[in-house]
């Protein structure tokens, strides 16, 4: 395609994209406090250590992190080349302050590593495709209405379908009208096949979460079900109270 931009432009969009493809990170120390963090959110401080993915934003610019955030991104890590150097690896690496270089030296293979063994094991162990469990915190927020997810109160999710491959928390009574999401689940299986953290809920959850399962799954069970097994004797998916 040809340049219409003046030749000093076009000369710059080439090496930028150049950096791009050969340095998949950048770091650099915020020039204002407009941007956010793409991990907490936050505000990143006017003349902070941020490090970013490249191209991984907007129209292709670079998605910033404060330097803590960024290592719970294992998404991206995990297909970082750790045995590259980390001048190589992060644009704008020279221009950091030695203590730092020193720093970001230790942490990217670490992170990229454990990112990258992260990924692996995940590759071999399928993930059940839903979870559950009472909120540890008052910190979420239901997927369905927005609206806070109590400590405490039953919580039921999707796995793998919030941001970084986290589980999309809904409220119980909220994650039924996900009808999208609920029609590709196989309600063929026996609950505690199905989701994450059935077996540690109290009995009468267990038996409300399954019943609800099986109203608004669209596959018909196939097995012989908890319900069903009642009538003989304790499910082996309950704990012992």
């Amino acid at each position: 395609m040809h340049c219409v931009l003046p030749n000093t432009c076009c000369i710059a969009l080439v090496v930028y994209f150049e950096k791009m493809a050969s340095e998949p990170m950048s770091a650099e120390y915020a020039k204002s406090a407009k941007s956010a963090c793409k991990g907490c959110m936050k505000n990143i401080a006017k003349g902070e250590l941020r490090i970013g993915f490249v191209g991984k934003a907007n129209f292709g610019t670079t998605a910033w992190y404060h330097y803590d955030c960024i290592w719970k991104n294992y998404e991206n890590l995990k297909s970082i080349d750790s045995s590259k150097t980390t001048k190589s690896i992060v644009l704008g690496y020279s221009d950091l302050k030695e203590d730092e270089k020193t720093k970001l030296d230790a942490d990217l293979p670490k992170y990229c590593k454990e990112a990258a063994e992260k990924a692996v094991a995940a590759a071999k162990e399928r993930p059940l495709p839903m979870a559950t469990e009472y909120a540890k915190s008052a910190k979420s927020s239901c997927k369905g209405c927005s609206k806070g997810i109590d400590k405490g109160a039953l919580r039921v999710g999707f796995t793998g379908k919030a941001n970084f491959g986290a589980t999309a928390w809904y409220h119980y009574d909220c994650i039924w009208k996900d009808n999208e999401n609920l029609k590709s689940i196989d309600c063929s299986k026996a609950a505690e096949k199905i989701i994450k953290g059935y077996s540690d809920l109290q009995d009468k959850d267990q038996d409300k979460l399954e019943a609800d399962l099986l109203k608004h799954c669209s596959k018909p069970p196939a097995e012989k079900r908890k319900s069903d097994a009642s009538k003989d004797g304790p499910t082996a998916a309950k704990k012992s109270k």
